[in-house]
């Protein structure tokens, strides 16, 4: 038995039982049974949507209300669909009413006219059933829903943003480095050094100290991992620091950059090789290898990797020339994996790993794990702001679709450090001061956070208050003239932050 054809049996059941288990219906008895819905549909049309007749909606028989939990892809039309509504035999009316503003109810009789088309463009259409003796009468509000944000989009709103977590009003350079347990900022405003620390991006106060560097740091090669944090000085030593930055020591080694951290272990570039410390594996650099520029290292694994996988995009190999290129890296081997590569060659571009969703032809929607490629700036000196994705580790590049582009508001930038990392919705959920967020627009019913019907109450054994929802954060960048942003962006897949349905 299909869910559909189990959901049905459990709406026809609690009609049944609502009536008190008759099965027969007696003139005159008091009966909720004798007014119940036992189905609602749509008429198939494929020039609305395609299997539109099979959504399936919910009959809530004591609040009176009908609905569709799962909402209509964005931009369905439903200013005409007709209706097949399924009552007790013999009832007397069956009429809708089409609320339009500023004008007249609209009054549909059902039972002489079933194949008449009703808009429910305009909200709730009420539909009214009488008995077959007229004794008993009950009115549903019919919703047909429709999201009214696209699913995959990402959400970038204009006050989703905050300044960098500086000591500096203006800070000169920064750059940001994220772990599983904490985030670390590293600023300057030319002379002094801030060091920024919380456990999520999303805190509102971070814990900030000065910083006395015993040399002068290239804040442009500030790494963390787990259990240490790394920093290469202007003449390329490797400095790290195991209590938070306050004391740094010398490892011995010399490095031209570093690409970011794996694992436990960071990978930096030795001359013609990339070196991963503190283990000292050694590989040839590949010829078209980026020696700066590259994105930092993005790590991640899936079902088929056998382990930690890592990438780099873009940058400037040994020769000064830009790539558009993405590189691989398994834990012992680099590889060049970009069939399609990015689509211009660029440096600092921000890479960060992240989900879209597709929906099939009866809009069942799939996850998919993605790469976002953000910013960048490419051989002229122009900064791009075109948005590139990858549903295949970096393998294939295309261009994001036009609502998952950076709104004209988040300014162009370049070497800006890009992270995932989840909070916690609640249904009450509510940002703190530092994150002034508004939705751009109400999330349908039975997935969004809060929506006109609360009143519904879930038939979960558990009801669901709270989930995570991963969003990206983008800390700093530059601008064409190379001045340091003093902001963080934040945004997400308007799907993630829905409620789950239950």
């Amino acid at each position: 038995m299909t869910n559909k054809s189990f959901a049905g049996l459990a709406i026809l059941c609690a009609a049944v039982f609502a009536g008190g288990c008759n099965s027969d219906y007696e003139p005159g008895e008091s009966t909720a049974s004798s007014v119940a819905v036992t189905s609602f549909s749509l008429t198939e049309d494929d020039k609305v949507l395609a299997n539109l007749d099979s959504v399936f909606f919910s009959i809530d028989l004591s609040n009176f209300t009908i609905f569709n939990a799962d909402s209509l892809p964005y931009g369905t039309n439903v200013s005409r669909l007709i209706p097949v509504i399924n009552t007790l035999e013999g009832v007397s009316l069956v009429e809708l009413t089409v609320k339009r503003e500023g004008k007249a109810d609209t009054i549909y009789d059902y039972i002489s006219n079933p194949n008449d088309s009703i808009d429910f463009s305009n909200g709730p259409v009420a539909l009214k059933i009488i008995s077959p003796d007229g004794m008993n009468s009950r009115t549903y509000q019919v919703y047909v829903n429709v999201h009214k944000l696209k699913n995959d989009s990402i959400s970038w709103q204009r006050t989703a943003c905050r300044p960098l977590p500086s000591a500096f009003n203006a800070p000169k350079a920064q750059k940001t480095a994220g772990t599983a347990d904490a985030v670390w900022c590293l600023s300057t405003d030319g002379s002094a050094y801030s060091l920024a620390t919380a456990e999520h991006p999303s805190q509102e106060t971070w814990n900030k100290a000065s910083v006395a560097f015993p040399f002068t740091p290239d804040i442009d090669s500030f790494t963390a991992t787990e259990n240490a944090l790394y920093i290469l000085s202007a003449d390329g030593q490797l400095y790290t620091s195991t209590d938070g930055g306050q004391s740094w020591t010398s490892t011995g080694k010399s490095f031209s950059n570093i690409y970011g951290a794996f694992g436990d272990e960071i990978l930096a570039a030795s001359g013609s090789n990339i070196v991963s410390y503190p283990s000292g594996k050694t590989s040839a650099m590949p010829s078209g290898f980026p020696v700066s520029g590259a994105s930092p290292l993005v790590t991640f694994s899936f079902q088929l990797s056998g382990g930690l996988q890592g990438v780099i995009t873009g940058g400037r190999d040994a020769s000064g020339n830009l790539t558009d290129a993405t590189w691989s890296y398994d834990g012992s081997t680099w590889c060049k994996v970009s069939n399609k590569p990015l689509g211009k060659a660029l440096e600092g571009v921000a890479v960060v790993p992240y989900f879209t969703f597709r929906e099939s032809s009866t809009w069942v929607s799939t996850k998919y794990a993605t790469l976002f490629a953000f910013g960048g700036r490419d051989s002229k000196g122009d900064l791009n702001r075109t948005v590139y994705t990858s549903n295949d580790f970096g393998m294939t590049w295309v261009e994001a679709s036009e609502l998952m582009q950076l709104p004209e508001y988040i300014p162009a930038m370049a070497f800006a450090q890009g992270l995932v990392y989840d909070s916690e919705l609640t249904v009450k959920s509510r940002s703190a001061s530092a994150w002034t967020e508004y939705p751009s627009a109400r999330l349908p019913m039975g997935a969004q956070v809060e929506h006109p019907l609360s009143f519904l109450t879930s038939r979960a054994t558990t009801p669901i208050t709270s989930w995570d929802c991963p969003y990206i954060y983008l800390f700093g960048g530059v601008d064409e003239r190379g001045a340091t942003y003093n902001t963080v962006w934040r945004g997400v897949v308007n799907r993630l932050t829905y409620k789950p349905l239950q």
